[in-house]
């Protein structure tokens, strides 16, 4: 229970835009809340809108407000600073704030992919991985200290730009890597920079993590993709305790993920049925 017997507090979710993810993590957000009094105000994109609607919520009458996506974290700014505030379904905690803020940032965490990774392809233990540095330091970084623990090892390549990539991949042959691991990083997503790591992983047999469903359904292994109604719920259980006065500056990754795995890869690659795992769901 986040309240008791007339003790309900009232929560204004503040939502960035209408899009599906954001609609399924209130759902779960709602479905683990029932002991709340809570409202949906729509930004609809628009920032100057957000701002409006943070403005006029007033102590007293909202006990917490929780932001669902980065357009509604940034409009937070002008929010009374004696409200609670949760920032939920965001890429990284917002830096503009100038306030304490908890929430939940929306990509798999780095050791969590891991040992992911570890449990699925328990045999391999080289994993490579190209980055560009101004977007995916800390992720790496991050890889660094974790990957001793799961008995990996790590090839961290780093590129300037795209046009590095064809050279780099030279690096990330079956003879030197098991794994090509793509982390969250603008210069690597790009439907360009994946179809070249993909070609090579075709190229050279090894099996691809991407970043989504669609990376998946052209022909990476897996990817690890958040459970939206998961983190809703998570959401929900962080505002309760930020209502009793705890936590006001923690931030979480999702703690549930899934893994979409492409089976025609897998039976390419020759690797045992991943669909022992609940948590994989097989993209076709």
């Amino acid at each position: 229970m986040l309240a008791g017997p007339g003790q309900a507090k009232k929560v204004a979710i503040v939502l960035s835009r209408s899009l599906s993810a954001y609609a399924t993590a209130v759902k779960g957000f709602q479905a683990s809340a029932d002991s709340l009094e809570y409202r949906v105000l729509n930004m609809e994109g628009d920032m100057e809108k957000g701002r409006r609607i943070m403005r006029r919520l007033r102590p007293g009458k909202t006990s917490l407000v929780v932001a669902v996506g980065s357009e509604a974290a940034f409009a937070a700014k002008t929010l009374n600073r004696s409200i609670p505030l949760i920032c939920t379904m965001v890429l990284n905690p917002p830096d503009n704030l100038k306030r304490q803020a908890a929430g939940i940032i929306i990509k798999p965490g780095i050791d969590a992919q891991l040992i992911r990774i570890k449990k699925l392809l328990p045999a391999k233990n080289r994993i490579g991985v190209i980055y560009d540095p101004r977007y995916s330091n800390k992720s790496v970084k991050a890889a660094r200290q974790h990957i001793d623990r799961y008995a990996l090892t790590l090839l961290p390549i780093a590129i300037e730009k795209q046009e590095d990539i064809p050279q780099v991949l030279l690096k990330l042959t079956k003879d030197q890597v098991d794994i090509i691991w793509m982390v969250l990083d603008k210069t690597l997503a790009r439907p360009a920079a994946f179809d070249l790591l993909l070609q090579h992983s075709f190229k050279e047999k090894l099996p691809l993590f991407g970043l989504s469903p669609r990376h998946v359904k052209a022909g990476a292994l897996a990817a690890f993709y958040v459970d939206f109604r998961d983190v809703g719920k998570q959401t929900a259980q962080l505002a309760g305790k930020l209502l009793t006065g705890k936590d006001k500056n923690r931030w979480d990754f999702p703690r549930k993920l899934i893994i979409y795995v492409n089976p025609k890869t897998q039976k390419m690659l020759s690797i045992n049925d991943l669909g022992v795992f609940p948590e994989v769901r097989f993209v076709q």
